[in-house]
């Protein structure tokens, strides 16, 4: 019992948050021998937006021994990718097959309301003690340094004490926002507006069974993810300015007509919700990810735009390397040095997923096929970048390329980059094969008039 009153237990670590960001920390310190509480605001399942996963994800949950709980969710497998560029009509598809022999050659699309579930018993089932619709109300800090919380739970308020505390709130960003470390990207004021429809007919779709179709125009790009086998994410994202010139249901419906090809795909289809629903305040970062007595991970440290998918997969790799870090230290290695190997790792990830989403949207004004053909290196550096290579070595041409473009840094600060991938350090396209690669026959123009069928 504290001198306020509370009830305290004390732990190794606190995770605020059980999103796949706190589920992947707490899941590996649990993994470790630690004690972990992990305190969750809402009740699992829950609905949450973000659906399409990149292929490197799949080995990250092989990392964590949870892949044959997901496939056994049944969750709707993704061989690839459609994009349609619909100021030229150039439709064309990218095919997991083609990653590096060695790589998993396809992802998912996650209802995240079951995947999240998944996760979040993973972390409980390996021994971190969970409590949902737990609500953090304070944190606790002695001489300048967090160590622990006060929460509400079940009508009873109670404080938890321990060494370290990872934040993992999502865009509450209780740690961030208590330190003023979260900056909005200026670069990027977009805007998504989405809604879900039931009971979708599979022969409407125009494209390939699981693969996502991606659709861009003038005016910015709609996603069209099969979230389950009778249901489909439909999303348009827009420059912010446009959403004020009108309401959301009108912007929805005026963008969804700029892309048949998904519209067609719901022809028939219920709309889940009563009226689309729209994610403000897109982008932005924390300048520091660590400090004294705490780790940020997930999007309560930084948000991208989702155009490239890669934020789950980022958002669980940072909360496994947190998971490290803090162990790294308990077991006497110097909590600074275990900060700053940290931040390297998670900052060369975020910057480099940054820059792929300015290379869409400034040098290829929203032509993913472009990009596709014509950054250095070709189609498979391209496909490996976006399936989640955001640390390639330093000669990897598409990202020495984003790399050297000075004007596209994230962080003020700087750090140093790590170029060792965390989940294929041996397997992945190296620049001296590149004379040798053959021609990526999957990413050649389709009609769109046709459907597309497996090659």
């Amino acid at each position: 019992m504290t001198s306020n009153g509370l009830n305290t237990q004390v732990f190794d670590a606190i995770v605020i948050g059980g999103g796949p960001a706190g589920s992947s920390a707490a899941y590996k310190l649990a993994a470790e021998g630690r004690s972990v509480l992990l305190l969750e605001k809402s009740k699992f399942p829950r609905f949450h937006i973000g659906e399409s996963m990149v292929p490197y994800l799949f080995k990250l949950l092989e990392m964590m021994g949870v892949s044959e709980k997901v496939k056994q969710g049944a969750f709707v497998q993704k061989n690839g990718v459609e994009f349609l560029t619909g100021q030229t009509n150039d439709l064309r598809r990218q095919n997991f097959g083609n990653l590096k022999e060695g790589q998993t050659p396809y992802s998912y699309n996650f209802n995240r309301a079951r995947f999240d579930k998944i996760l979040l018993d993973h972390a409980r089932d390996t021994g971190a003690k969970v409590l949902q619709e737990a609500d953090v109300k304070k944190l606790i800090f002695e001489n300048d340094r967090l160590v622990g919380v006060e929460y509400q739970y079940q009508g009873q308020r109670y404080e938890a004490r321990a060494s370290y505390v990872v934040d993992a709130s999502g865009r509450a960003g209780l740690v961030a926002k208590h330190f003023n470390l979260r900056k909005m990207n200026t670069r990027l004021e977009n805007v998504a507006i989405f809604q879900h429809y039931e009971n979708v007919v599979p022969e409407n779709n125009p494209g390939v069974q699981g693969d996502v179709l991606f659709s861009c125009h003038e005016d910015g790009w709609l996603w069209g993810i099969p979230v389950e086998t009778d249901v489909m994410s439909i999303g348009t994202v827009m420059p912010l300015r446009l959403l004020k010139q009108s309401n959301p249901e009108e912007m929805f419906a005026k963008h969804l007509d700029r892309s048949p090809r998904i519209k067609r795909a719901i022809k028939g289809a219920t709309p889940a919700f009563d009226k689309p629903k729209v994610e403000l305040d897109f982008c932005y970062y924390s300048e520091k990810m660590t400090g004294p007595g705490y780790f940020i991970v997930g999007d309560a440290a930084c948000f991208v735009d989702p155009v490239f998918s890669g934020g789950v997969f980022l958002s669980m790799l940072c909360g496994l390397k947190a998971g490290e870090g803090i162990n790294s230290i308990l077991q006497g290695k110097d909590e600074k040095q275990a900060f700053t190997d940290f931040e390297n790792l998670a900052k060369t990830g975020y910057d480099s997923y940054f820059r792929v989403v300015y290379c869409y949207y400034y040098l290829y004004n929203r032509d993913m096929n472009r990009m596709g053909s014509d950054l250095p290196g070709g189609f498979r550096f391209v496909l490996q970048t976006f399936a989640g290579d955001f640390w390639a070595d330093k000669e990897q041409p598409v990202m020495q390329y984003l790399r050297s473009k000075n004007e596209w840094n994230t962080f003020e600060e700087p750090f140093e980059r790590v170029y060792d991938c965390p989940v294929y350090p041996d397997i992945h396209y190296t620049a001296d094969e590149l004379a040798t690669l053959p021609p990526a026959a999957d990413f050649a123009s389709v009609d769109v008039d046709k459907q597309l069928v497996l090659a």
